[in-house]
C-alpha cells in the first residue's frame, strides 16, 4: 500500500528538500505541501493524506493548533512533527494534541523513512535524541516522591509498580507491545494487561495520551509518581 503524504512547512527549502528526497520512493506518494495552517488544514480535508510531516513553528498558527484543527476533523490522518524543538514540552503539547510522532529536522533520510512506515503502521515515534531528555526529567521527578512542599490538595499520585514504570519507559522510547515483550520478557498479554492499568491510572485511553502524559508529569513540581 502507498502512503500518501503531505508536507507542511514554512520554509521553501525544507519542503522542497523533503519533496526530493521522499518522491523517488514507491511506498510513499507526495499527495502536495504548503507553507502555513489555513493551506494544511484545506489539503488534509480535501486529500485526506495518510500522515502530515508538519513543523510547529509558523507563521499566524502554529503547527500544534492546526494538528488540533486537522484531527478534530479527520482523526484517522497521522501527524509526525518534523521540528528543531526538542524541549519536553514542546513535545507534550505535541502528543497531546493527538500527533503519533515527533523526530527532529537533521534525522537521517533512512530514519524518517522508516519513522513514516512505522507510524504508518500504528506506533507513537520519539525522536532518540530527546527521549533521553524526557527519561532524564521523568527520573529526576521519581526522586521527589517524599517532597511535601506542595500543598496537599494541589498534589496529584499516581501509583505505578516498578513493573509498570518499566512499560511506561518503553512505550516513551516508542516500542511496539511485542518489543515492549521481549525487552521485558513478559508475554504480550501481560504487556497489555500493563498499559491497560497505566492508563487507568493515568485517565487516558491510549499509548499517545500516555506518553504525553508521562512527559507532563516530567514538569510538574506538584505531581508525585510512586514506584
Amino acid at each position: 500500500m502507498t502512503i500518501k503524504l503531505l508536507i507542511v512547512d514554512d520554509h521553501l527549502m525544507v519542503r522542497e528538500g523533503l519533496s526530493a528526497m521522499l518522491s523517488t520512493l514507491d511506498e510513499i506518494t507526495i499527495i502536495g505541501s504548503c507553507s502555513n495552517s489555513k493551506d494544511a488544514v484545506k489539503m488534509a480535508l480535501a486529500e485526506e493524506p495518510d500522515i502530515i510531516l508538519m513543523d510547529i513553528r509558523m507563521e499566524e498558527t502554529n503547527g500544534i493548533e492546526t494538528t488540533r484543527q486537522i484531527l478534530n476533523q479527520k482523526p484517522e490522518i497521522k501527524v509526525i512533527f518534523l521540528t528543531v524543538f526538542e524541549d519536553t514540552e514542546s513535545i507534550r503539547q505535541a502528543l497531546q494534541c493527538g500527533a503519533s510522532g515527533y523526530i527532529l529536522k537533521h534525522v537521517s533520510r533512512d530514519k524518517l523513512i522508516e519513522t513514516i512506515k512505522r507510524v504508518f503502521s500504528g506506533e507513537t515515534i520519539i525522536d532518540q535524541s530527546v527521549f533521553h531528555q524526557i527519561v532524564n526529567d521523568y527520573t529526576r521527578l521519581s526522586k521527589k516522591v517524599t517532597d511535601t512542599r506542595a500543598p496537599v490538595e494541589e498534589e496529584k499520585t499516581f501509583e505505578l509498580t516498578p513493573r509498570e514504570q518499566e512499560i511506561l519507559q518503553h512505550l516513551v522510547k516508542g516500542l511496539t507491545n511485542k518489543e515492549i515483550s521481549t525487552a521485558s520478557n513478559l508475554a504480550v498479554d501481560t504487556v497489555k494487561t500493563h498499559l491497560r492499568n497505566i492508563f487507568r491510572k493515568f485517565g487516558v485511553k491510549n499509548r499517545t495520551q500516555a506518553i504525553a502524559q508521562a512527559i507532563k508529569l516530567s514538569r510538574n513540581s506538584a505531581a508525585k509518581v510512586f514506584f
